[in-house]
C-alpha cells in the first residue's frame, strides 16, 4: 500500500460526498442541521482534508440513506494509512540493521547467536514502538468533539424537561434519535471517562423510550427498553440510572396486574437507590402494596415516601417529586385502601397545584382519576360526580393518548357500571373512553 492508493481513496469519498450532496440538495449547513455534527466535517471530506471520525460518516450515511457506503470507504482510508504507516516504520528497522554489503555486512555476518537476537529484538522493538505510536494517536483522536458531547446532553435535558407536556408520539423519534448516536459513540473507540459518559446517557435514552412504550401501550418494548437501561446501568453502576429503570419496572408489573411483584421490585429498589428516586419508589410500592390487599405496609410505605422528598436540585431520568407527587399518592393510596373522605381534600390540593404550575397532562390525568375514586370511595359514595372527575381525566389528554390515565378512567368506568349502568354521566364516560382506548397507537389502553 502506498501514499497514492490513500490519497486515491480519499479522492473517491470526496468525489462521492459531492455527488450525494448535490443529488439530496443539501449544504453543510443544513447537514450539521440534520446530524448534529459540525459543518467543518462536511468540509474537510470534500477537499480530502482530516478524516471524520466513523461514527460521523454513520450519520452522513443515515441522511444520504447510503447504507453504510461512505463509513465504510472512511474504513479503506484509515486500514491503507495504517498500513502505509507500518511499511514506512518496517523500512526503517531494516535501513538501520542492513548496513552496506562489503565490511560491514562480512561483519554482520560473525556476529554471535546472542548478538542476532538482540539486533531482532531491537527491529521488533523499532517496529512495535511505531505501532504503539500510531495506536496513541488513534486513542488520543477517538474521543468525540466535546460539543457532541454536550448536545447529547443538552437533547437529555430538553427532553426531560418537555416529557410532561408534550405527546409522546412527538417525543419518541426525539428519544431513538439521542439513543442511536450515544451507541454509535460506544461502538468506537473511547477514552475510559467518556466511555462511562456516554454509556450513561444512552441509558438515560433507553430509559426514556422505555417510559414512552409503556405510556403508549407497548409492554413488550417497554420491557425490551427497561432491560437494555439495566445494562448500561450495571456496566457504569450508576444508581440514579439504575434506580429511573425500576421505576418503570415497577410501573410495568403495577399497570399489567402483578401487584405483589410491583410492591416487590419497588420495595427492592429503595434501599440501593439514589436519593432522589427513594420518595417516588416508595409512593409506587405504597400504591402496589395497597392494591395488592396490603394495608398495613401501604401504610408504611406512604410514611416512607414522606421522609424521602429530595430537596435538592432537580435531575436527568424522572421529574423531581415535591408536595404535588405526595398530595397524589396520598390521595390514590387513600382511596385504594377505601378512606374516600381522606384521599378527597389529597386530591384537591394536587391539583390546585398543578393548575397553579401548569403541570403535565399525565399529572393532571392521574389525580383526577385520583378524585374520581376518592368520590366512590366515601361513606356515601357520589357516581355522577366520580363519572365527571373521570371525564376530565380524559379531557386533559387533549389528542394526547397515554395509558396510564386511559387504563384506570377504564377501570372506574367499570366500576360505575356495574352500580349505577342506567346513569347518564356512566354512560357519557363510556363513549368518551371508547374513542381514547382506540388513539392509543398500540391498542392496549384497558
Amino acid at each position: 500500500m502506498d501514499a497514492d492508493d490513500v490519497e486515491g481513496l480519499k479522492q473517491q469519498l470526496a468525489a462521492r460526498f459531492r455527488q450525494l450532496q448535490e443529488q439530496h440538495d443539501l449544504s453543510g449547513v443544513q447537514l450539521e442541521a440534520r446530524t448534529r455534527y459540525d459543518r467543518k466535517n462536511a468540509s474537510a471530506i470534500r477537499n480530502n482534508g482530516r478524516l471524520p471520525a466513523r461514527h460521523v460518516l454513520q450519520a452522513y450515511d443515515d441522511v444520504f440513506g447510503t447504507a453504510g457506503e461512505l463509513t465504510g470507504l472512511g474504513d479503506r482510508i484509515r486500514a491503507a494509512d495504517q498500513a502505509l504507516r507500518l511499511g514506512e516504520l518496517r523500512a526503517r528497522a531494516e535501513v538501520g540493521g542492513g548496513q552496506d554489503q562489503d565490511g560491514p555486512a562480512r561483519e554482520a555476518e560473525e556476529e554471535t547467536t546472542t548478538d542476532r537476537r538482540e539486533f531482532v529484538q531491537a527491529g521488533a522493538l523499532t517496529v512495535a514502538a511505531g505501532i504503539a505510536a500510531e495506536v496513541s494517536r488513534r486513542v488520543a483522536s477517538a474521543d468525540p468533539d466535546p460539543l457532541t458531547l454536550d448536545e447529547l446532553d443538552e437533547r437529555l435535558d430538553d427532553i426531560g424537561g418537555r416529557y410532561t407536556t408534550m405527546p409522546h408520539a412527538t417525543l419518541t423519534p426525539l428519544v431513538l434519535g439521542g439513543w442511536r448516536d450515544a451507541e454509535r459513540l460506544l461502538d468506537s473507540r473511547l477514552s475510559a471517562r467518556v466511555r462511562t459518559r456516554v454509556t450513561v446517557m444512552a441509558g438515560l435514552f433507553s430509559f426514556t423510550a422505555g417510559r414512552l412504550a409503556f405510556n403508549l401501550g407497548d409492554d413488550a418494548a417497554a420491557r425490551r427498553f427497561a432491560s437494555l437501561a439495566e445494562l448500561y446501568a450495571r456496566d457504569v453502576d450508576d444508581p440514579l440510572l439504575s434506580g429511573s429503570v425500576a421505576t418503570l419496572k415497577t410501573s410495568i408489573a403495577y399497570y399489567t396486574g402483578r401487584h405483589t411483584a410491583a410492591a416487590d421490585i419497588a420495595g427492592q429498589a429503595r434501599a440501593g437507590a439514589h436519593p432522589y428516586l427513594r420518595a417516588r419508589l416508595a409512593a409506587y410500592e405504597a400504591r402496589a402494596r395497597a392494591a395488592a390487599g396490603q394495608h398495613e405496609q401501604a401504610r408504611q410505605a406512604l410514611r416512607d415516601m414522606q421522609d424521602a422528598v429530595w430537596l435538592g436540585e432537580p435531575m436527568v431520568g424522572t421529574e423531581p417529586f415535591g408536595e404535588e407527587m405526595i398530595h397524589c399518592f396520598l390521595a390514590v393510596v387513600s382511596g385504594r385502601l377505601g378512606d374516600g373522605e381522606l384521599a378527597e381534600p389529597h386530591a384537591r390540593r394536587s391539583l390546585a397545584i398543578l393548575q397553579a404550575t401548569g403541570g403535565g397532562y399525565e399529572d393532571i390525568g392521574g389525580t383526577y382519576n385520583a378524585l374520581a375514586q376518592a368520590f366512590l370511595r366515601r361513606r356515601q359514595p357520589d357516581p355522577e360526580q366520580a363519572a365527571d372527575a373521570a371525564s376530565h381525566a380524559l379531557a386533559a389528554l387533549e389528542g394526547r393518548p397515554t395509558r396510564t390515565v386511559i387504563q384506570r378512567t377504564g377501570q372506574l368506568w367499570q366500576e360505575l357500571g356495574a352500580r349505577w349502568e342506567g346513569q347518564r354521566a356512566v354512560v357519557d364516560l363510556g363513549e368518551r373512553l371508547q374513542a381514547h382506548r382506540q388513539a392509543l397507537p398500540a391498542g392496549s389502553g384497558g
